[in-house]
């Protein structure tokens, strides 16, 4: 059988393939730096839950909710924030973990996105 030329223009294929391995793979990357960030605001919220700060931080949302509700923790003085550290790699694990049971389903994993709280006007 000859050789039949070829009709397409295949370093155009091969560059698209590889500009959208690396559109995925930025993706992959900020989507990891978000679950990092998840991990940390939901591991300073526990610190926060365990010590009570809630009764006395300044979002009145964390008072009402009567649980940390803040982003970031601004009740949580310097040092306590420096306990939750121990667990944030366990947490970023459970979302991961979480991310793949909602692919597999073909569904949307619900995680939290950080979200700056501000503290009421007049304060």
């Amino acid at each position: 059988m000859p050789n039949l030329p070829i009709l397409w223009d295949a370093r155009t294929l091969k560059d698209h393939a590889q500009a959208a391995t690396e559109r995925a793979q930025d993706a992959q990357a900020e989507q990891a730096e978000q679950d990092w960030n998840s991990a940390e605001i939901y591991a300073e919220r526990i610190v926060s839950d365990l010590r009570k700060r809630f009764a006395i931080c300044p979002l009145p949302a964390c008072r009402r909710a009567r649980g940390c509700r803040g982003n970031p923790t601004i009740c949580l003085p310097p040092s306590a924030s420096k306990a939750a550290e121990a667990s944030i790699e366990d947490i970023y694990l459970q979302i991961q973990q979480q991310r793949r049971a909602a692919a597999w389903r073909r569904r949307r994993v619900d995680v939290l996105v950080p979200v700056i709280r501000k503290l009421p006007r007049g304060r």
